[in-house]
């Protein structure tokens, strides 16, 4: 390759490209923010207001949906109060464009410590490590990139289940 052919190769490089990479890097960040907003215990109608559309869904690893940042908020505030704490990774992000829509996917391990008041007192573990896919519809808005649906799905965990009260403590 001579380098006329790199320096043309250069300069075919359009607006639309460049505005294209950026919007892959919102969507990355999108997702950081999603994890880091339960990781760092910000879980909030504001923030997931931030994240979600108003009629954005959360699709639980049972298949559940969650409707609307409300609910999402009440839902997630209500699953991670179980844990001292969580750390997500996310890596892989695969992102396919279709006009304002894009589809997400990426791989996620996360670490859950079990709350010392739902923990087992006789359990040689306090916590679980899972892997999985989160899969994402995302939609560019006036606000810019929101998801208008976000779905785990769970492939492999080891480490301590739920304990007994915990079990109770949702059951309430």
């Amino acid at each position: 390759m001579t380098s006329g052919s790199v320096k043309g190769q250069q300069g075919q490089n359009s607006a639309p490209d460049m505005a294209r990479l950026a919007d892959r890097m919102q969507i990355s960040e999108l997702l950081s923010r999603y994890c880091s907003m339960v990781d760092d215990k910000r879980i909030s109608a504001e923030h997931t207001a931030a994240t979600f559309t108003p009629d954005g869904r959360y699709i639980l690893p049972n298949g559940a949906a969650v409707v609307g940042p409300k609910a999402i908020t009440a839902q997630k505030i209500k699953t991670f109060s179980r844990f001292r704490a969580t750390h997500h990774v996310t890596s892989d992000h695969i992102i396919e464009f279709d006009g304002d829509t894009a589809r997400l996917r990426a791989n996620m391990t996360a670490m859950h410590l079990w709350s010392a008041d739902v923990s087992d007192p006789l359990s040689l573990q306090s916590h679980f490590v899972a892997g999985g896919v989160i899969e994402a519809i995302v939609v560019h808005t006036v606000d810019g990139w929101r998801f208008s649906e976000l779905s785990t799905r769970i492939v492999w965990r080891t480490g301590a289940g739920l304990p007994a009260p915990a079990i109770a403590i949702l059951d309430k």
